[in-house]
Order: C-alpha cells, then structure tokens, then sequence
C-alpha cells in the first residue's frame, strides 16, 4: 500500500514572501504509518503548477490525504478529483474538514471524499490504514467520517457517511516524532533567507477566544510535550537542512517557566545557532522579562503576537478580556532582545467605525511593530463569533475561499463589506513608509533579504507614486487590483 500527503497549495501570499513552511502535521501522520506502508509528504504550496505536479505523481498511489482549513477547502477538492481519476481513495483531515464533517457528509462532495479524519489525526489515521490492510471495515474507528452503504433506503442501495464519535486526545507521549524523510520535496522553505522547519513544544490553548477554532478540535486542553523530546527533534530538523525552526504551538506562553526551561535547554545543547520564531500571547510575553531575555539568549529572533485590539469593548467581543495592556511592555522586552515583532490586530467587529479600525494602526505605529498584520475579523465556521455574527445580521459572505483573515466577509453597524475591506487595505498599504523603514529590525537582522525586497518593491512603489501625481490611476485603483491578485499587505501608495 502507498499513502501520499498533500501539503494545501493555498497560501496566503502577502506571508509566503516572509516564510514558507513545510507542514508538520503531515510529517507526523507519515510518522504514524511508516511501519506499515510506504507514505511520502507532498508540501506542494511552492510549486507554480501544484496540479500537474499531483497528476504528474499520483498514478502510483493507493491513497491519497488532503489538509485543509476553510480558505484551502476548493481546491483540496479540485486534488480530490486528480486523485480519484486516478483510482485513488481519499481522505480529508484538519480545521475545515472536521468541523464541517456533517455538513460535508451530506453535500455533493462525499462522492470526492472517502474518508475524513476529524481532530487530532495520528491515532485514527493508523487505524483507518491498518483496517485498509487486514480488509476490515472502519467501523468503530474513533474520529474517522466514512460511507457505508444504506439498503434501506427507498430506490435501493446508496452511500451515505457516517462519522463514528470523536477520539479522546492522545497523551504526548503517544506521539511519534515526525518523520521528514518522508518528504518528497524538500527545497524551497524559508524564514527570510533561511531554511526552516517546525518543531512543536505543545498543544492546545485553555484561553476560549470566540473566533479561535482550536478549542473546537482539541477542547481546552494543554499539552507538553518533554523539553528531551523537543530538543531531539529540533536537532533531527537541523540534520534535515533547517537554519531556522517555527515553534507552532497553540500558546507557548501559557507556561512562562517552561519556555524559560526550553531556552536553556536550547543553551544548554549548543543549538542557540539557530534561529527561533514563534507565536505568542501579549500577556505571556509581557509576564517576564527574565523570559524574554532568555529567549534572545537562545536564539529566538521573531515573535507573533497575539495583541487583537486597542479597544476594550472588541477585546471583550473577541474573548480576549484585557489584551492590549500587556502589549506597550511585550514589545518593549522582545524589541530590546533584538527579536523582530509581528503583531495581529483585529478590526472589523460589530460596532467598529472608521476612527475605530484606524486606532489599530496608531498602536502599531507607536509600539513600532515590525510587521503589523491588519487581520479582518472572520467569522470562521462553527465558531461563537460566528453565531453571534449571524444573529446580528452581520456575515455578508459564506464564500469560504475568502476566510483567511484578510478578506472582509462581514459589515459593522457602521461600516458596509467594501469599507472595511478598503480602509484595512489603507492600513497596510500606509505603514510601510519611511518611518518604518528607519526603524524596523528586519533590516539589521536579515540584510541581504531585506536589500532583496527593496529591490524588487522600489519600482512598483515608485510607479503607483508616479501614477497617482500624475491622476493616471487612484488609491481605489490600486485597492481593486490587489483584491484581485490576492496581495492585500502590500506597502505605501
């Protein structure tokens, strides 16, 4: 039996110029599998052709696994179809499959999918190809949506999917380290100009954010895994060519005292030469700088973090209760530690109006954020937010490609879709000015990609510039022309 995983090929590209990561979620289902088949990982979000490729390699595989969350969904359908022509089974897993399972079960497109591995993955995913190998049924395979047949229906026999009930979480010990020499494509994944991977510390968040999906995948729980086991598996990235690794746990932060034992474990083990980048809570960072302080030490060099919004009455709508009073001091720790910040703003909420989504913008420009990302709030399926967004009358749009936190899907009270769409794309394309420039770390940290990007960027700026003095083209102009391109942080008009 042969097993290929498919990385999404849909990205969001305003990221994809600062990082591509390969996916580790899929190295650690390979993981799970290898003992009983051959599995290769496809992370096929580089490729110019991705569909080509996926035809191009497909023929000899009995199974084929699909990732997705809600933006990617499409076209792991249009992957589906390659593979099924080919005479492959399919299975789906991640956020939008598992959520959307009963929902997906009872559309057109169950005749693309024959199986969906709902929540954590690892365990359920085994069982379903150690099932496949014996020629059992999957029946009673926790976390596993499938079809079976129903004779009982008028008109005869038909497929219908049953989703059996959730798995309970696995215990990290449980977990497999992640098996990168299963990957087919190993070029091409970067941080800036430095060849990166992911290695997980934990998972989970106990924090109930209302338009956050995890709590709905793995409940409000918080997983360790032990600082030995981290340490092995950012030493077996590196053997696979990584300089920089991306730390995605859920919320690092949730244990201040950990991270500070991991960064010296880091230290301790000779591995500060790498460079180390993760997401963060305001006020986890900003519960100790000793931290903060250790994580420079240790080689950490970038940080999201998870600010949301300036504005009390949004922080308390988002669930994020207060947020932004930890911000001032979380950027002053990591700023001090030479270590770049990105922050995530959220505007867009039901009584947001124009002076409202602006006041983001001021808190980034005076924490002197390096990368301030403008996120539109998004009411992402099955989510509390979405719900309340619904009763309000506020979602405009259900168009799921477009859910990727920079696409406007809703209006405010005050503000129609295209408002807010218009006045966040202003927020970018105004930052990054020469203020900025002066004092971002980008530039100290990464020079040959930062000179790279001025490079490339200079002219394009420079003609917008010209066609604007010349009224030639306006700022709507532009604003239509990214929405288009799918480009929507893109700098100075």
């Amino acid at each position: 039996m042969k097993i290929l995983l498919l990385s999404s090929p849909i990205v969001q590209l305003d990221f994809d110029r600062i990082a591509r990561v390969p996916n580790l979620g899929l190295a650690s289902l390979a993981a799970h599998v290898d003992d009983l088949c051959t599995v290769h990982v496809a992370d096929i979000h580089g490729l110019k052709n991705h569909r080509e490729y996926v035809s191009r390699i497909v023929n000899s595989y009995d199974l084929v696994g699909l990732t997705a969350m809600s933006f990617q969904y499409n076209e792991a359908l249009a992957l589906a179809a390659i593979a099924k022509q080919a005479g492959a089974e399919t299975v789906f897993g991640g956020y939008h499959p598992t959520l959307a399972a009963e929902e997906i079960g009872n559309s057109l497109d169950a005749a693309l999918i024959d199986y969906i591995v709902r929540g954590e993955g690892e365990a359920t995913f085994r069982e379903l190809v150690a099932s496949k190998l014996a020629g059992k049924s999957p029946q009673g395979i926790l976390g596993l949506s499938y079809h079976e047949k129903d004779a009982e229906a008028s008109g005869g026999e038909r497929n219908r999917m049953v989703h059996n009930p959730p798995r309970p979480l696995l215990s990290v010990e449980e977990i497999r380290m992640p098996n990168r020499d299963a990957r087919l494509i190993t070029k091409g994944f970067y941080s800036f100009d430095v060849p990166i991977d992911c290695v997980e510390t934990s998972r989970g968040c106990t924090q109930g954010c209302k338009f956050c999906s995890i709590n709905l995948m793995y409940g409000r729980r918080f997983r360790r895994f032990s600082i030995e086991r981290v340490i092995e598996d950012i030493r077996d990235a590196e053997a696979h060519g990584a300089g920089s690794i991306f730390v995605p746990d859920d919320n690092i932060t949730l244990d201040p005292k950990r991270l500070e034992r991991l960064c010296q474990a880091i230290i301790d083990a000779g591995l500060t030469h790498m460079r180390y980048k993760t997401q963060a809570s305001a006020s986890g960072i900003a519960s100790s700088k000793q931290l903060v302080d250790k994580m420079g030490e240790a080689g950490f060099d970038g940080v999201f973090l998870g600010v949301e919004s300036i504005n009390k009455r949004n922080l308390e709508f988002l669930g994020k209760g207060k947020m932004s009073n930890d911000a001032e001091k979380a950027v002053k720790y990591l700023h001090d530690n030479n270590i770049i910040v990105s922050t995530g703003l959220i505007g867009g909420n039901p009584d947001d109006d124009e002076e409202d989504l602006w006041e983001n913008f001021k808190l980034a420009r005076r924490l002197k954020v390096d990368f301030p990302i403008f996120y539109i709030s998004t009411p992402y399926p099955k989510t509390e937010m979405r719900s309340e967004l619904e009763e309000m009358g506020l979602v405009t749009n259900s168009d799921f490609t477009r859910y990727d936190g920079l696409h406007a899907n809703l209006k405010t009270k005050h503000l129609s879709e295209e408002e807010v769409q218009f006045i966040t794309w202003q927020m970018n394309a105004r930052y990054y000015d020469l203020q900025w420039l002066r004092y971002n770390k980008v530039k100290k940290l990464y020079p040959k990609w930062f000179a790279g990007e001025m490079r490339r960027l200079a002219p394009f700026y420079a003609k917008r510039k010209l066609d604007l003095a010349l009224g030639r083209r306006t700022a709507r102009d532009f604003f239509r022309e990214d929405l288009a391109s799918g480009e929507l942080c893109k700098g100075v008009i």
